[in-house]
Parts: C-alpha cells; sequence; structure tokens
C-alpha cells in the first residue's frame, strides 16, 4: 500500500494552484505514491485539467459541507455529486459537530453517498469540539462506517479517534 499524502490546496488561487502542480512535475517518481491534493469545489475542473496536463499521478478531492457541515443534506449531495462530475476521484465530507445522534449522520451520509457514483471514494472529515472523545465524534465516525465511506481524515492527531475509526483508514490532515 502507498503512503497517504494530501496537499490542502483549500483556500488557494487558481494561480497558487497552478505553481504547485508544475513544482508537483519537478518531483522524482517514489515507487506507487499517489499524491492527493485538496481543492475546493470551484477548482476542481482547473486542478483536474493542470494534473491531467502534466501527466501526473494526482488524486484530486474537493470537499462538500466544509468546513462546518452545518449545510441541508441535499446540499451536501449536490455539491458532492457536482464534485464528482467537475473531475473529483474523492469526497470529503463535514458534518455538523453539535449533533451527537448516529442515525441523524447516518441518514446524510447515504443520501451522499448514493449521490457519488462508484468508484469515487468518499471520507468523513471528523468533527471536533474541543476534545476527540466528544461524542458527535463517535457518532459521525459510527455513521461513516456503516455508510461505507473508506477513510476518516482529522485535523488533529488523536489514539481515541484513530481507535474509534477502525477499520476504516484513519488519516490526519492539515486542512
Amino acid at each position: 500500500m502507498s503512503e497517504f499524502v494530501a496537499l490542502s490546496m483549500l483556500g488557494a488561487s487558481a494561480d497558487q494552484l497552478k505553481k504547485i502542480v508544475e513544482q508537483m512535475g519537478t518531483l522524482p517518481h517514489i515507487g506507487n505514491q499517489c499524491f492527493r491534493v485538496v481543492v475546493d469545489p470551484t477548482q476542481i475542473t482547473l486542478a483536474a485539467q493542470l494534473v491531467k496536463d502534466a501527466q501526473l499521478p494526482v488524486m484530486i478531492i474537493s470537499v462538500a459541507g466544509y468546513p462546518t457541515g452545518r449545510h441541508h443534506t441535499l446540499i451536501k449531495a449536490s455539491e458532492a455529486r457536482l464534485a464528482v462530475q467537475s473531475g473529483a476521484e474523492e469526497i470529503w465530507v463535514s458534518v455538523d459537530n453539535t449533533i451527537a445522534d448516529s442515525n441523524t449522520h447516518l441518514s446524510e451520509l447515504i443520501a451522499i453517498s448514493e449521490a457519488c457514483p462508484d468508484p469515487v471514494q468518499l471520507g468523513l472529515i471528523a468533527p471536533l469540539s474541543g476534545a476527540p472523545t466528544h461524542p458527535a465524534a463517535h457518532a459521525a465516525i459510527q455513521a461513516a462506517r456503516q455508510a461505507g465511506f473508506k477513510r476518516i481524515i482529522s485535523r488533529q492527531g488523536s489514539p481515541e479517534l484513530a481507535e474509534a475509526a477502525s477499520p476504516l483508514e484513519f488519516h490526519v490532515v492539515d486542512l
């Protein structure tokens, strides 16, 4: 399995994105390493075209409901679907960190999953409400597991979150 490397370009301008992709083209090939670039929904088409033109082994990831997760479920599902149609290969979803009911999260995550055709991969951006043991984080992770998500993304390392995420992949990414 290749190492998980994700570069967040959330909030980057088109010029910044172009520059980063150009720089990635100068990196030496490292085995079966797959680089991931996380972009805003409005930057997906540009990022996908830049990566294609440069023939780079880069996966385009975008977000739905980011950063607060306080969007209507249908808005998140539509945002995820449009991202996929624009060229994203993976979607990371934010959920409302004030909700500690796994059924509420499950219905939302299933709707998003249904909006994204295979082979699109889905990740949950773990909600952080102070402590990593917060019930909202565990409820959302449980729902992601049940909804068929592939990975949990966290902005901070935490043994409790990593343990709760099992058997899903758990990655710490600076978003």
